[in-house]
């Protein structure tokens, strides 16, 4: 709470200075040489060093406009959702990009994403071929490794783009360790055994993208293939009973998009056709010596999107937009639970879920004068779900989605975004089929009356830049949510009553956020900078079991990250230290409360080496501080309303410090 107090006193302090009144723009460009200095690799080296600016890898719901993140290259938002915004920045080399636009609050001519700040990476065009093969390696404090490989391919000619590369992925939980796991009976003792926690799976990936001239516009098509299987397990020791819990997942995912933007007639065109398949699989095993439990799901899911733009710009200061989209999703999915050799049916254990979803939109983006920016919209949608198979239900929704965002520039230094929006979330299909944690909370059935929950936001901010390159932004952003989704009782054809996602009611969110970009040449450190996240979050709903307020079942109430880097020129290269707070968060069940929370310090440190322009050394050492997972469960007799607790349980795991190691070698 001191760094978000003390960074808001700068803001206030830096709000005060007189500022040198310059031309207004929202659009502020910096040159590749901008970051020189720190001799970047890759696109997202370049975007996490703007001033202000706080990346988002948007998310994988479905559909396309409401999955953005915050970046686009060359104006357009990346034509995929498998091949995730940052591994697209990952792949990009720093030196491909020309220049980067910092758009806060619009411009005429961008589609914004629903967000207020977006980064626009230009890239070069003169004729060029790179091959760049990527080395890594995570090594653990008990010996054990995860490695990672890649090799990525990019040409440039004319105004073609070729672009393919293969990764060999190497994943891991950083929460891996020994630690205890205890259970206190109410009223009785307490047991305690030693624990031991792993976790990492190995996949593999392919993706290829080409984008040429066609039609007077550019196309690009691009198609990325993954496979990403994943393990762990969790281990009770003697003394007391012994327990081995596994979990084996797999992730298989094929995409294909197509995407073309050029101009018919006076018009601005821009048209995207999308289809994803995948595959997701889960054993989840319980053994003990005298019980075994056994949870097992597959579901085959499918997208296909397309969605078509039209833009018009009248005048420099003023942008219509119209367009739609229109997406079928479906998920054929099968669940089982076995205890102790013994079926134990789940409700919708295989659940066949559809969707046909339409939705229409209409904005403006009007420069109303030389300080002020309009951008007014709305968006409408329309879908039907189609359950079958172990039920019969069909489901239409229509939301309304107004937007208003209002951005005063008074000068170069100083910017002020209003804004109000309703947003609906998108339902998981993940929720129509059962899921499960033996090591805790059970199975979680799946739930086929789930609404998708709707949020009116109020947000105001404030951004303020000073000493070259320091900004510091402050958000505020009060949220009423309509059909919260959090957990309820459901039950099966026997009238077992299980855990599953469903809406809960009416609540609100409060949210304040604080990034501050501050050089630190000032302190003599030459050519460093301190950058601090800091966001704050109160979420309030009625716990539809007590009737008591509470927050909504895995909010974060703080989240503080600190790092301090600086280049040195005169070596070739970059350290940096940071600091993570870590989180936590509860969880609400009839009959459990589940506190999870990582207890900080995260510690880091890293220095990167060029020895020559195409070649970079890093070596990092993550969580050197050891932070501590700590799982507890706090399990009720019955439902929490009118019974006492039975016993707690808790796992804590004390985390391994990592040494992260990657040899970066371009060519061309």
């Amino acid at each position: 709470m001191r760094l978000v107090i003390g960074a808001a006193s700068l803001v206030t302090a830096t709000w005060l200075a007189v500022a040198a009144h310059a031309e207004q723009s929202n659009v502020q460009t910096y040159p590749a040489s901008f970051f020189a200095r720190s001799q970047p690799n890759t696109a997202y080296d370049m975007i996490v060093r703007l001033p202000g600016f706080v990346f988002n890898n948007g998310n994988t719901a479905r559909g396309f406009g409401g999955t953005a993140g915050n970046v686009l290259v060359n104006g357009q938002r990346p034509t995929s959702k498998t091949d995730d915004l940052q591994s697209i920045l990952l792949r990009t080399p720093a030196s491909d990009v020309d220049h980067i636009e910092l758009i806060r609050g619009g411009a005429p001519g961008i589609d914004m994403q629903g967000q207020t700040v977006i980064a626009n990476i230009i890239r070069k065009t003169a004729d060029s071929t790179q091959i760049v093969a990527d080395v890594e390696d995570n090594i653990f404090l008990d010996g054990h490794t995860v490695p990672r490989a890649s090799l990525e391919y990019t040409q440039h000619s004319g105004n073609s783009t070729y672009e393919a590369s293969i990764t060999r992925f190497g994943d891991f939980d950083d929460s891996v360790g020994r630690g205890a796991h205890s259970v206190t009976e109410v009223g009785g003792g307490t047991t305690i055994q030693p624990a031991h926690d792993k976790g990492q799976g190995f996949g593999l990936g392919l993706t290829g993208a080409a984008t040429v001239p066609l039609f007077g516009g550019e196309f690009k098509a691009n198609v990325a293939l993954q496979d990403t299987p994943f393990h762990s397990s969790l281990f009770y020791e003697p003394p007391g009973r012994p327990q081995a819990i596994r979990d084996n997942s797999g992730n298989r995912n094929g995409e294909l998009g197509l995407h073309w933007k050029g101009m018919l007639g006076g018009l601005e065109a821009e048209a995207l056709l999308l289809q994803r398949l995948s595959r997701l699989s889960d054993v989840n095993t319980l053994d003990v010596p005298d019980d075994h439990e056994r949870f097992s799901s597959t579901s085959d899911t499918g997208e296909s999107i397309a969605r078509e733009t039209l833009r018009y710009r009248p005048t420099d200061a003023l942008t219509f937009e119209v367009g739609g989209e229109a997406a079928f999703n479906f998920l054929n999915g099968t669940s089982s639970f076995v205890q102790d050799y013994e079926n134990i049916p789940l409700p919708t254990p295989n659940p066949h879920v559809s969707e046909h979803r339409n939705e229409i939109f209409a904005q403006e983006t009007w420069k109303i004068a030389p300080d002020w920016l309009l951008e007014a919209g709305a968006r409408f949608e329309f879908s039907t779900i189609t359950e079958t198979g172990d039920v019969d239900l069909s489901r239409s929704f229509f939301y309304p989605k107004p937007r208003l965002l209002l951005t005063w520039t008074p000068d170069e230094d100083n910017e002020v975004h209003l804004r109000y929006e309703k947003v609906v979330g998108q339902l998981e299909f993940d929720n129509f089929i059962a899921s499960s944690n033996l090591a805790g909370t059970g199975v979680t059935a799946g739930n086929a009356e789930l609404r998708p929950d709707q949020h009116s936001q109020y947000e105001i901010s404030y951004e303020r830049h000073f000493l070259g390159d320091g900004a510091a932004v402050i958000t505020f952003m009060h949220e009423q949510i309509d059909d919260v989704v959090d957990f309820v009782p459901v039950k099966d054809a026997d009238g077992n009553v299980f855990d599953a996602p469903g809406n809960i009611g009416s609540g609100t969110n409060d949210k304040l956020d604080l990034t501050l970009t501050l050089p630190l040449d000032w302190l003599g450190l030459k050519n460093g900078v301190l950058k601090s996240i800091n966001s704050l979050q109160w979420s309030r709903v009625p716990d539809p079991v007590t009737g008591q307020e509470r927050v909504i079942s895995g909010d974060r109430p703080q989240d503080v990250e600190l790092r301090i880097r600086q280049d040195i020129e005169s070596l070739n290269s970059t350290w940096s230290v940071a600091y993570y707070n870590g989180w936590d968060e509860w969880y609400y069940r009839v009959s459990q409360v589940r506190h999870r929370r990582i207890m900080p310090p995260y510690l880091s440190a890293y220095w990167e080496w060029k020895p020559e322009p195409t070649l970079s050394l890093h070596f990092e050492i993550d969580n050197f501080g050891r932070f501590v997972y700590d799982d507890q469960f706090f399990n009720y007799t019955g439902s929490r309303a009118d019974s006492g607790l039975s016993d707690i349980e808790e796992i804590r795991i004390k985390s391994q410090p990592r040494l992260y190691i990657q040899i970066r070698k371009t060519f061309g």
